[in-house]
């Protein structure tokens, strides 16, 4: 009889992790893919594999704690960054302080591609994250 109250404890917490793993993720990416003229962005899908920094293609990551990484990327003209919110729930809205790209709200998997065709160096963050920030210096 004593240990009626762990038991009835423990039952709580393995509904809570149940319940928890049931709620799930809405995937559906929302937002047009590409632009008018502009071809070197797009949205991509949350089911593209995980991101590689290959030397062409470099990836950041939107982590929960208010945290991308890494924050500073050099790359050649035509280099292309792929930004993915690691966020389990909620969206991060994406800046470009240099106006490359109108601002991009990204889900929780979802992943968004640009590629820099011009040389210089450009400033990214995240809307009310003033943190979470990237350098991109193009070669």
């Amino acid at each position: 009889m004593k240990y009626n109250w762990l038991i009835l404890f423990a039952l709580m917490i393995i509904s809570l992790v149940v319940v928890s793993g049931c709620a799930g993720n809405s995937d559906d990416a929302s937002g047009p893919e590409g632009s008018d003229e502009e071809t070197s962005t797009r949205n991509a899908s949350s089911e593209d594999s995980e991101i590689v920094d290959n030397g062409k293609h470099h990836g950041v990551r939107m982590e929960y704690y208010g945290v991308m990484t890494p924050s500073e990327i050099e790359l050649e003209k035509g280099g292309t960054i792929a930004w993915r919110n690691y966020k389990p729930q909620g969206t991060y809205v994406l800046i470009s302080d240099d106006n490359l790209f109108e601002k991009q709200e990204m889900s929780s998997k979802d992943v968004y591609l640009y590629t820099f065709n011009e040389k210089g160096t450009y400033t990214f963050g995240v809307a009310d994250m003033p943190e979470m920030t990237l350098k991109v210096t193009v070669r």
